[in-house]
């Protein structure tokens, strides 16, 4: 298996059905609605709920925008300001938000809690992906080179996911002040 890359621009955008908001959709594997781990960028443009995933565990990563405020009565409010900073929570949970200074941009990884573990880390250096585990890698800054891949270079607003066992893939910048998301997605078992 080898990584297969990405471009925001070419992913479709799909509305939310309070029209609040839009997804546009990465890699859900597998495909279907009993998802195991999923990747998407969401926009939310409006104050609203965010949708729940019973059995799912939620990491939101700010992109773009000043900031949203989350809460959950009984379980927390949290206020998502500080960009490419994770911050986990329960899918089982109803979340509201609400905006702090207009529209925000988010990447939002979801993993099944029994099968899976995400981490997600900003990466400045070269790195070895480990063949044990699924990810995915999302460029803020820069240009990168991959090996192992579909493509051999990305740029802001590209990446690449992968499933277990790819067997290689490195990623190394190749300009200063290169940055990108590294989603480490490691299996429970």
């Amino acid at each position: 298996m080898k990584l297969r890359c990405f471009d925001q621009q070419e992913l479709p955008f799909i509305s939310w059905s309070n029209q609040r908001g839009t997804t546009q959709e990465i890699v859900c594997w597998p495909v279907n609605n009993d998802f195991s781990w999923r990747a998407c960028l969401t926009s939310i443009d409006d104050n609203s709920s965010l949708g729940q995933f019973p059995d799912i565990e939620r990491q939101m990563v700010l992109l773009e925008g000043k900031g949203v405020n989350l809460n959950s009565p009984g379980f927390f409010n949290h206020s998502v300001t500080t960009s490419y900073q994770p911050f986990d929570f329960s899918g089982d949970i109803h979340v509201r938000s609400e905006l702090i200074e207009g529209a925000v941009k988010c990447l939002n990884i979801m993993v099944r809690r029994t099968c899976w573990k995400a981490e997600t880390t900003l990466v400045t250096q070269p790195l070895i992906l480990p063949s044990s585990h699924a990810g995915l890698i999302y460029v803020i800054e820069g240009q990168w080179t991959l090996t192992g891949a579909t493509c051999q270079h990305i740029s802001k607003g590209q990446g690449a996911w992968w499933l277990p066992d790819i067997r290689e893939g490195e990623i190394s910048p190749l300009t200063a002040n290169s940055q990108l998301l590294w989603a480490d997605i490691r299996p429970l078992k």
